[in-house]
């Protein structure tokens, strides 16, 4: 069978093993942090535990998997290292700017169905409108994307994903997680990411670009990664402090939380 069939066969139940995912995983979470708030000294006070009252922690991060989420951490250093930054340093030298830039104008233009829909879902009429008027701009007098007209229109990319969607209705981030790859998230935003995928197959389906070689695929996702990689200029160990987990823990953290409004 090939690749293509496979996944389209099983493309109706790959969101139902989404959700019965996180439904689990943020389950288990719970009970474990339940058990660990549970074996604390019943006198959980400042006095009790000798602490000074103007402490304070700018984010406070649940991380049960933290050893697990250090090791693929690593892991994607050395990825980065060893593969990821040759390749993006290959593309910036043998491609020129203008057709990187016009790669990059076409993947931002298709994600921004992703937005107008997430946005849409938040009941957010300011950023749907924003955003379905920046797909039609930049579709149509942009050239299926090519060029980026919308944001001169003044029509601005807004991001927006479907695990701020579960955050505007109510779900939990759940624990921390490190992904492969895509680096920090947590067990909401991992969520999310399933069900964007999702919804980018259901509109490359629509505009037929889901049919075909699996080479084509590959050759899709594979630039995307790489125009994705291309345009953020973070650097693995560049901080040179052995706290950079937990920075990059607090940061993401916080921004999320901004973003969802928590």
């Amino acid at each position: 069978m090939k690749i293509s069939a496979f996944f389209s066969s099983f493309k109706s139940y790959r969101l139902i093993l989404i959700v019965l995912l996180y439904v689990v995983l943020q389950g288990c979470s719970t009970i474990e942090h339940q058990q660990t708030v549970d074996e604390e000294p019943a006198l959980n006070t400042l006095e009790s535990l000798d602490v000074k009252s103007d402490t304070r922690y700018a984010v406070d991060v649940y991380d049960p998997w933290e050893t697990m989420n250090r090791r693929i951490y690593n892991f994607n250093a050395q990825l980065d290292d060893y593969l990821l930054l040759p390749v993006i340093d290959g593309y910036q030298a043998y491609i020129p700017l203008f057709l990187r830039q016009g790669i990059h104008n076409v993947y931002s233009n298709l994600t921004t169905i992703n937005h107008t829909l997430n946005a849409a879902l938040q009941l957010k009429g300011k950023s749907t409108f924003n955003n379905g008027m920046r797909f039609i701009s930049n579709s149509t007098m942009g050239l299926m994307g090519i060029f980026d007209i919308a944001t001169g229109m003044g029509y601005p990319e807004i991001s927006e994903d479907f695990g701020q969607v579960l955050g505007h209705w109510g779900a939990s981030e759940g624990p921390y997680l490190v992904l492969p790859f895509f680096g920090p998230s947590n067990l909401r935003d991992t969520a999310g990411l399933g069900v964007d995928f999702l919804i980018a197959e259901l509109y490359l389906d629509a505009l037929g670009m889901n049919e075909g070689s699996e080479g084509w695929l590959f050759l899709y996702y594979g630039l995307m990664g790489v125009d994705k990689r291309a345009n953020v200029d973070f650097r693995y160990y560049d901080s040179l402090t052995p706290f950079e987990y937990d920075f990059i823990r607090m940061m993401y953290t916080a921004q999320r939380r901004i973003l969802i409004g928590e």
